[in-house]
């Protein structure tokens, strides 16, 4: 069996997944990696090409056909989709090899997860697993990602299973790695899991905006709330507020790390996914519509997703006249 591995999808979360094999895999293993953004794929290779060789494939068929151990992250079902099942130049097309693993780390729909993972399985390309992630940008670049896997608990004499814990331990933290069952539940645990951290960026804006608003300092309100009951991962790398958390992008201009249209692409596949078990999605609604704003914006929409902040305290068109772009 090879050992060479690849990545494909160089974005936010894909770049510290490539970088973080190539750290850690010997020097002697080739990282195969596959993008449209030449740029991210030059980056790579001069942040991290001095750690083992980093090729680059010319399609994710290609990818495919040099490898069996491939991670993907992408920003949406219809990105997949393409990669995937391109009839050319998509995974579908590259050789047969029931050995390869095949790790999809994006958010996407459920249904369309085990779609997707019947047909890889069913036209002999390996084993699919949707792996979804938690702990954004700076896990990823960090290395500390949680996995969310739509596999089920590996035994003693499950090899496969074990080697997907192997490979996601070398860029995730291996005691957060779940195991959440069959195909697709990895995706009905991010799907939950993104639709209460959404909600919760719009419930902390306004929060901290009605503290600001009576002239609490904001200093006071931060600690008051990180040593409360209302602390969450939203008061820390994704606080709203400027000059609190100096590595939150509030804190840098706002500079993106999550972008508004996908906390707009989430919150769709979580409602919609609510709607379909009868449950009725009031907070995401709440929360789409408030998203949906920063993103429709020409203000923020290149912005990070907690510009919204800038929206619901009202002081956008101050700001946007102070960083002009």
């Amino acid at each position: 069996m090879t050992t060479d591995y690849g990545v494909i999808g160089l974005g936010i979360i894909g770049y510290g997944i490539a970088s973080n094999l190539r750290k850690k895999l010997p020097s002697s293993t080739t990282l195969y990696v596959f993008d449209i953004n030449q740029d991210c794929i030059q980056r790579l290779i001069t942040e991290f090409g001095s750690y083992g060789r980093i090729e680059v494939a010319s399609s994710a068929k290609d990818l495919a056909s040099k490898t069996q151990t491939i991670l993907s992250s992408l920003p949406a079902g219809p990105h997949v989709k393409k990669v995937y099942l391109d009839p050319v130049d998509g995974v579908i097309a590259a050789s047969k090899d029931s050995d390869r693993l095949l790790i999809e780390c994006s958010t996407i729909e459920i249904e369309f997860t085990k779609e997707l993972g019947k047909t890889i399985f069913d036209a002999g390309l390996g084993t699919f697993v949707d792996a979804t992630v938690s702990g954004g940008m700076w896990g990823a670049n960090a290395g500390t990602l949680s996995f969310m896997v739509g596999y089920a608990e590996p035994t003693d004499t499950d090899l496969v299973g074990k080697r997907i814990f192997e490979t996601l331990s070398l860029v995730g933290v291996p005691s957060t790695i779940a195991f959440c069952g069959s195909l697709g539940m990895g995706q009905v645990a991010k799907i939950a899991h993104n639709y209460i951290t959404l909600a919760n960026n719009l419930v902390a804006t306004e929060g901290m905006a009605i503290g600001l608003k009576y002239g609490i300092d904001k200093k006071a309100l931060f600690k008051c709330i990180r040593e409360g009951t209302a602390n969450s991962w939203v008061m820390g790398l994704e606080q709203p507020v400027p000059g609190l958390v100096p590595e939150a992008p509030s804190s840098n201009n706002y500079k993106r790390a999550f972008a508004p249209a996908l906390s707009v692409k989430d919150l769709t596949i979580g409602i919609n996914a609510a709607k379909k078990v009868g449950i009725s999605p009031s907070a995401g609604e709440a929360a789409i519509k408030a998203f949906r704003e920063v993103d429709a914006d020409p203000r923020t929409h290149d912005l990070d997703h907690t510009s919204l902040w800038l929206h619901v305290y009202g002081n956008l068109d101050e700001w946007a006249k102070e960083h002009p772009r």
